[in-house]
């Protein structure tokens, strides 16, 4: 008798599945913690130049005090600023001068902002007209005269500078209108001339102190 055995063998369960692998995006920035960062070294920066700019005016101021030489009567210059203010900015000026159109577009509005308004400068604008460099530039310091007349000077001030030979009468006349001036008025005064004199004299002033040009 043939006994025959087989062998039971138990399957062997199949591996789990091995995880895909999960993307991860690393953290990002804590913005919170990075403008904090910057709002505080702003701080830090503006207290440096406020503290450097007020030692600066004094300085200047004190240099006034005790230096002698000539002055600027400013009794019918226009100004901006705190007649208070320990340091005067005279700017003599010709409106169709390049360089004066690149202050006053790039500089000024530096200068205003940090000294006129906070009150430590007083700025004063000045007549300068180059007659051999921008003989129409005379009609644009004739217009501001008549503007400072209706006192209206600061509304038509930063109109006036443009590019040598560009103050026709007409373009100055239409200036004058978006100014708010009155016009009536303002075309007498302007066919009077009677602001040559002074115009004459602060640019005689300006070469008589030493200056040598624009602005």
């Amino acid at each position: 008798q043939l006994c025959m055995t087989t062998e039971i063998t138990t399957p062997t369960p199949p591996p789990p599945p091995t995880p895909s692998p999960v993307a991860t995006t690393p953290p990002g920035p804590n913005w919170a913690l990075l403008a904090f960062i910057t709002a505080v070294g702003a701080l830090i920066v503006s207290g440096l130049t406020w503290i450097q700019m007020t030692r600066a005016i004094d300085e200047l101021a004190l240099i006034a005090q005790n230096a002698g030489g000539p002055t600027i009567d400013l009794a019918d210059a226009p100004t901006l600023g705190s007649d208070a203010a320990a340091v005067a900015l005279v700017e003599f000026s010709d409106y169709e001068c390049p360089f004066c159109i690149r202050h006053f577009q790039q500089t000024m509005p530096k200068i205003a902002s940090t000294y006129v308004s906070t009150g430590r400068v007083l700025y004063a604008f000045r007549d300068w007209p180059v007659d051999t460099l921008h003989p129409q530039s005379i009609r644009a310091h004739e217009a501001a005269h008549c503007a400072l007349e209706q006192r209206k000077f600061w509304e038509l001030h930063p109109r006036l500078f443009s590019s040598p030979g560009t103050h026709t009468p007409e373009l100055l006349t239409g200036l004058a209108r978006d100014a708010g001036l009155d016009m009536t008025a303002f075309a007498s005064c302007v066919a009077a001339n009677r602001s040559d004199d002074a115009i004459r004299r602060t640019s005689q002033q300006a070469v008589d102190l030493g200056a040598t040009g624009t602005p």
